[in-house]
């Protein structure tokens, strides 16, 4: 049987899952569950699993109870904190380790760092007042008049109450990854042992500097998010205020009547993305999920050990394949060269033309077909391989969360767009999350009709001279 090792889902999550059901204690006894929970044999993501069921009944018991379906919503800020925390220092609870430094510091730091995203959020949460228990997300009340009230209920149970709550503890699935990896250097006997019997044998990787570039780009997305809730906050305290100054009668500033006008922050970060607060939040997961594989990386360890012959060889753009994919590059004819692609590009009709006689060709077309599908198959292979190496398992957090960011900002973008004349403009200007859009967006603009100008007079108004004002 193949070794497995702590990257790859097989040596741990998948086992976990199956096993879940089986290991559970009776829920009835909390002595039996404190026994349970101490218990160095019991798989960490056990306990985890089953608070989260228990956080799911309990916010969809009191949504029903009240109405108000964002009970979820206020258990964003400290759930995934606590299952980091869980996860984190699960082998001193447990006794794996005696004191609490001797954890793993790869974890710590990562913990560290999710304190201070916890942080943050909590506080922008409570500025905006989304920890009231009254409040509820201004999109529920839309979402709940356009369908009927079963499908409703149905959507609260399912997606509202369970899989958000499940998507938080998923979240936390690269600590999880962590955790696991680090068990076996602590020289303990737990629950690996007994679901993994063919593990293989793992080495305690120290912090290098993949962590210290992953921890300062986390910290400097975090400063960056923060500064897009204060944007945010102090664009909706100028609106605000100037709604009341209007209905006193009084005079409003050119600044004031602007606000009014478009009714939505779009100078500063948010001209460069129209969402970079969500923006932040999704790269802070994708982040967490490189604490798993950058620091791992042989290319890594080597530039800990050896950074100026290192640096040198990453010159070369193949520099993190394996030696056997590099010579498979260098050696393929199937690859085509540049001219093949320019001539393609520039000369898109004669490249059809050309082409026609094969495209008509059953046998021809079969064999393409062959080909691609083999192909297919062996990239497939390659990816599984690379399971562990260049990805593993907990990619699920970043990803899950990044799908769950843009189906709720299409939501948002609806009801802006309704709402604010101006927000269609805004959406063809600027970018929905990621900066290096934007620029695109307006050389788009420019090279169809010359509308960029246009648009963005009436986003950003004129300073007089007839530049746009467009602050960072």
């Amino acid at each position: 049987m193949p070794q497995a090792t702590p990257h790859q889902a097989a040596y741990t999550v998948l086992p976990s899952l199956k096993s879940f059901v089986a290991d559970l204690p009776a829920l009835n006894d909390p002595k039996q569950l404190l026994s349970w929970y101490t218990d160095p044999k019991t798989d960490p993501l056990h306990p985890a699993l089953l608070a989260s069921l228990f956080f799911s009944v309990g916010v969809w018991i009191v949504s029903e109870i009240t109405g108000n379906v964002s009970q979820v919503d206020r258990l964003w800020t400290t759930l995934p904190l606590m299952y980091s925390a869980h996860f984190t220092f699960h082998p001193w609870l447990t006794g794996q380790v005696k004191h609490a430094y001797e954890i793993d510091h790869r974890i710590l730091l990562v913990f560290a760092l999710q304190c201070a995203w916890s942080a943050r959020l909590t506080y922008q949460s409570a500025r905006r007042g989304f920890l009231d228990p009254r409040s509820e997300d201004y999109r529920w009340p839309i979402v709940r008049r356009s369908m009927p009230t079963l499908a409703f209920k149905l959507l609260n149970l399912v997606f509202i109450a369970f899989i958000q709550n499940l998507l938080l503890l998923a979240a936390e699935a690269p600590v999880y990854l962590l955790m696991t990896q680090s068990l076996p250097s602590y020289g303990h006997t737990s629950i690996l042992a007994r679901l993994k019997p063919y593990q293989a044998a793992t080495k305690s990787v120290p912090l290098n500097i993949a962590d210290v570039l992953l921890a300062g780009a986390f910290l400097t997305t975090l400063v960056l998010e923060m500064r897009a809730d204060n944007q945010q906050q102090a664009f909706q305290n100028l609106k605000h205020g100037a709604l009341d100054k209007q209905k006193k009668g009084k005079t409003l500033t050119e600044e004031e009547k602007k606000a009014v006008e478009r009714g939505f922050v779009a100078d500063r970060l948010w001209s460069w993305s129209r969402h970079p607060n969500f923006a932040c939040e999704q790269t802070t997961w994708w982040l967490l999920y490189a604490f798993t594989v950058l620091p791992f990386l042989p290319i890594t360890e080597s530039f800990t050990s050896h950074p100026l012959s290192t640096l040198t060889s990453l010159l070369t753009p193949t520099a993190l394949l394996p030696a056997s994919k590099r010579a498979y590059i260098h050696a393929s004819n199937n690859i085509p060269t540049l001219d093949y692609i320019l001539t393609i590009l520039l000369h898109p009709i004669l490249y059809i033309r050309a082409s026609l006689p094969h495209l008509t060709n059953s046998d021809f077309l079969r064999s393409e077909a062959a080909r691609a599908k083999l192909e297919a198959l062996t990239a497939f292979r390659d990816l599984r391989n690379d399971e562990g190496h260049l990805w593993n398992y907990s990619i699920v957090s970043p990803i899950t969360m990044s799908l769950l960011f843009y189906s709720s900002t299409a939501l948002t973008e609806k009801i802006s767009g309704g709402k604010y004349p101006l927000y269609n403009a805004y959406k063809a200007r600027v970018a929905k999350f990621w900066p290096v859009q934007t620029p695109l967006k307006g050389l788009w603009l420019a090279l169809t009709g010359g509308r960029r100008g246009r648009i963005e007079r009436q986003i950003w108004g004129n300073d007089g001279h007839g530049r746009k004002i467009k602050q960072l």
